[in-house]
């Protein structure tokens, strides 16, 4: 069977930044593997299978080459981007639409400028869940090569989700966070033992004055060594790192991906309990996969 599968860039309109995912449109039914298949053929981290659903619009399922993961914040931003540029649906200045995931049920909006052109995607996350760990920093600094006197130990040890758990790690300058040479084995190892996806490293020297940190982001636990660019890490470490008084604004622009060579911003709005993280995106490849 041939699966035609579109390859989508998030949280950027570069053929070349951003991160990659896989989307396909009126998924048909396949099972589990097939799906991990076509994120592995696609060499994506993730791709989103969207379905009809009798709760919300649309019912998206995201696979990695490996597992099934709960919520994946790029490729959401990849599949109603993808969703609106094809008109699968009537579009006004900010569509909202809902979609039914692992986490629950999500809303979803598409912006567009006066010219009925897509701007942006924000996705709602869940409710924040903050967990208190323990752990040894000197654990975390050799599982990333470096030294532990790099890391800001004034900030607590938490583990923090919004559709999926992550540890929040600051790192006191971008040289720190540029020249680290993580153990993805070690990683793994913490992030079963801890119960998180994944590392979120981040520094608050950054390349644009308007960004609020720079990150990295490590998932060996998901098959994915370093994500480019991460919409539900950045949503969940933004909220921790205002929870905690280090940035006082509501609406800023996180840093992802210009390390590795493929630049990616995420918009991020916070306001109460609601977390919304977004970008733009552009629409690179539409291919068949064989499965």
């Amino acid at each position: 069977m041939n699966v035609k599968v579109l390859k989508v860039n998030a949280f950027t309109e570069s053929l070349q930044g951003g991160n990659p995912a896989g989307v396909v449109l009126n998924a048909p039914y396949l099972i589990d593997e097939q799906m991990k298949q076509i994120s592995k053929k696609l060499c994506v981290s993730e791709t989103a299978f969207v379905y009809p659903s009798t709760f919300a619009d649309f019912k998206v399922r995201f696979f990695s080459p490996t597992i099934e993961v709960d919520l994946c914040g790029h490729a959401t931003i990849a599949v109603f981007f993808a969703i609106a540029s094809k008109g699968l649906f009537s579009q006004k200045k900010n569509k909202i639409v809902t979609q039914e995931t692992k986490v629950g049920v999500l809303p979803v909006t598409i912006c567009s400028d006066n010219k009925n052109t897509i701007d942006k995607v924000m996705m709602t996350q869940s409710k924040y869940v903050y967990k208190n760990i323990y752990l040894d920093i000197s654990l975390i600094a050799d599982s990333l090569n470096i030294d532990k006197k790099d890391i800001e130990d004034t900030l607590p040890k938490q583990i923090i989700s919004t559709g999926l758990f992550t540890l929040p790690i600051c790192v006191k300058s971008f040289e720190n966070l540029k020249n680290m040479t993580p153990d993805f084995e070690k990683i793994k190892k913490i992030c079963v033992q801890i119960g998180v996806g994944s590392f979120h490293v981040f520094t608050f020297e950054t390349i644009e004055p308007s960004s609020v940190y720079h990150a990295r982001n490590f998932a060996p636990l998901y098959g994915i060594n370093e994500d480019p660019v991460t919409g539900t890490a950045n949503g969940a470490v933004s909220n921790y790192v205002m929870r905690h008084k280090k940035i006082k604004k509501n609406n800023f622009i996180c840093e992802q991906g210009d390390i590795i060579g493929r630049p990616g911003r995420v918009f991020v709005e916070i306001n109460d309990d609601e977390i919304k993280v977004g970008g733009k995106a552009r629409i690179t490849q539409e291919t068949q996969i064989e499965i």
